[in-house]
């Protein structure tokens, strides 16, 4: 059988595929891609450094937002909020008797001797006159009449506010406190940012965490909401467009595993991915990265590899 013949026969054979399926070979697309969460893989970090009191979740848990994942024992941050909690309590409670006895008690003593600096002054005032007593001797005894006065006036103040109680500003900088020290306690709380499933944890209970060089405890997705990841490779890129619907078999199957619509076109080429399933193929191929969205049901998986096949209307 001459070559002439032979591609004669297979050109005839193919031609009549394309007439018992009606598809047009050239107006077949196929991709490759990979699952991913709609919302991204999330490293969770602790907010502070320290050991790990307790790690509350285990690999497939379903956790929502919010949920305490795990705690990181914080002595120093506890010590501080109780000091700041006693503080508040203490301001509230204002001044007992025995306190305002006190200050009552110093009140009269410095009151006592401010008379008795008061009359000192007089009889040297009188001896002055008489020029018995220095002008200089005279002044040092006004000043410490003068400084005593002062002092009863003080003195009486402190005892008038003892008695009143505390401030309602005194009350807000001890409120303040407080908060503030709470907020540096609660960050020993690890908590999930949104709901997912536990898909792998780094560290356990026991294990230290650092702030300065961020150590990851564990690894969470919402893998209940999932897209397809394709790449397009530039030569075809003119042959797709969002709406387009497709059909996609994970890498391994025989058979299809459900249907697909382009939803986003990433407008910006980059390299080949790594997720390609053909490990011959070129990796410094330029393509452009189109998200899917999934249209039914299937036995897939964040991670896993596929074909996507679409029909197009371009030759």
């Amino acid at each position: 059988m001459n070559k002439t013949l032979l591609l004669s026969i297979l050109l005839a054979a193919n031609s009549g595929i394309a007439a018992d399926t009606g598809i047009n070979p050239t107006q077949k697309l196929v991709c490759v891609g990979r699952v991913e969460p709609v919302d991204g893989e999330i490293e969770v970090s602790s907010e502070m450094s320290g050991t790990l009191a307790a790690v509350y979740v285990k690999e497939g848990d379903w956790v929502t937002n919010g949920t305490v994942l795990a705690e990181v024992d914080a002595p120093r941050e506890k010590a501080a909020l109780d000091l700041a909690l006693a503080n508040l309590a203490r301001v509230k409670a204002g001044n007992g008797k025995e306190e305002i006895a006190a200050a009552e008690a110093n009140r009269d003593a410095i009151a006592a001797e401010a008379a008795f600096a008061e009359s000192d002054y007089q009889r040297a005032l009188k001896l002055s006159q008489q020029h018995v007593v220095s002008e200089d001797e005279l002044e040092k005894k006004r000043q410490e009449r003068d400084m005593l006065r002062k002092q009863v006036v003080s003195a009486e103040k402190e005892v008038e506010a003892l008695k009143r109680g505390p401030l309602p500003e005194d009350i807000k900088v001890a409120k303040a406190e407080v908060e503030s020290a709470q907020a540096a306690y609660d960050l020993r709380l690890v908590k999930a940012k949104s709901d997912g499933f536990i898909l792998q944890l780094y560290r356990h209970t026991g294990d230290f965490v650092s702030l300065n060089f961020p150590t990851r405890i564990l690894r969470m997705a919402n893998t209940r909401k999932l897209q397809v990841r394709i790449e397009v490779d530039e030569q075809d890129v003119y042959r797709i467009k969002t709406g387009l619907v497709g059909e996609f078999t994970t890498f391994g199957a025989d058979q299809p595993g459900g249907r697909l619509v382009v939803k986003t076109i990433l407008p910006s080429f980059a390299p080949r991915r790594l997720f390609e399933p053909d490990s011959t193929a070129r990796m410094d191929t330029r393509t452009l990265q189109v998200l899917c969205d999934i249209t039914s049901d299937g036995q897939i998986y964040s991670g896993q590899r596929l074909t996507a096949t679409f029909q197009t209307d371009n030759r």
